[in-house]
């Protein structure tokens, strides 16, 4: 299997989570000390706490809560870290990767480095999308509704990670942004693309095994990281493009993407 990923964005997004996360925490400790407005400080400083020190702590709090998140977002994404059961640091792209290994040169992994969807493989099956979650906790999912029940582990994680949001949403959206891009090829008949009608699917890949999933009757998939390869393996046995129609695809693509080598 081929990968092609934007290492120059996933680093500066790393970087970037990096640095607001740290701002975060500076900005709350900034906050944190206007409230307690200790003599030490200057005094025309202190004055000016003594005036407003009300306004500096709730909007440090603010700014620095919307920093950290946003930093975790970021940090999510794009950093290594480890992971339950793994000696390695991998960031969520390799940890899918990881996981299906053992495809041959048919296959092509594209991560970060497609505008329309951030994990996309591309093989015989035509385009699978992935919507990657790192959920540690419980998510139950009864058909297109998906939530996670209250704990008090959620409130401990809220600056380091996300709501579970709408998964099959998302997906639907990568689908239709793909589907347009395709449409653009014109490499058939009369500026017609050849490329339209490629199936495209998509699953929702649970990377770390501690979470607890409760589903019924799902509208997408539901996998954990473990079992993407076997769920390839079923598109592959449903769908059979054929080789030319494969190689113009993933032509397309890898010419539309953004990708470098990795040092």
């Amino acid at each position: 299997m081929k990968a092609y990923r934007n290492i120059a964005e996933i680093n500066r997004k790393d970087t970037l989570g990096r640095r607001l996360s740290m701002a975060g925490l500076v900005v709350l400790a900034i906050g944190f000390i206007a409230s307690l407005m200790p003599g030490w400080l200057p005094a025309p400083l202190l004055s000016i706490l003594q005036r407003y020190g009300i306004l500096v702590s709730f909007g440090s709090l603010f700014a620095g809560f919307a920093c950290a998140r946003l930093g975790s977002y970021y940090i999510n994404r794009y950093a290594r870290r480890p992971w339950p059961d793994s000696k390695i640091r991998a960031r969520p792209d390799e940890v899918l990767e990881g996981n299906m290994k053992g495809f041959d040169d048919k296959f092509v992994y594209f991560a970060h480095s497609l505008s329309a969807s951030n994990y996309v493989l591309v093989g015989p099956c035509g385009i699978l999308l992935f919507s990657l979650r790192n959920e540690v906790s419980r998510v139950i999912v009864t058909g297109d509704r998906w939530r996670e029940p209250f704990s008090v582990g959620r409130i401990l994680r809220v600056l380091a990670q996300e709501g579970i949001g709408d998964p099959p949403r998302e997906l639907e959206e990568q689908k239709a942004r793909l589907r347009k891009f395709l449409s653009k090829s014109g490499t058939g008949e009369e500026g017609t693309s050849n490329l339209a009608n490629v199936p495209i699917e998509g699953a929702v890949v649970f990377l770390n095994n501690t979470v607890q999933l409760e589903v019924d009757n799902p509208t997408v998939p539901v996998l954990r990281v473990e079992q993407v390869k076997e769920y390839v393996r079923r598109k592959v046995k449903e769908v059979k493009l054929s080789n030319s129609t494969l190689r113009e695809l993933t032509d397309y693509l890898r010419e539309h993407s953004q990708f470098q080598e990795e040092a």
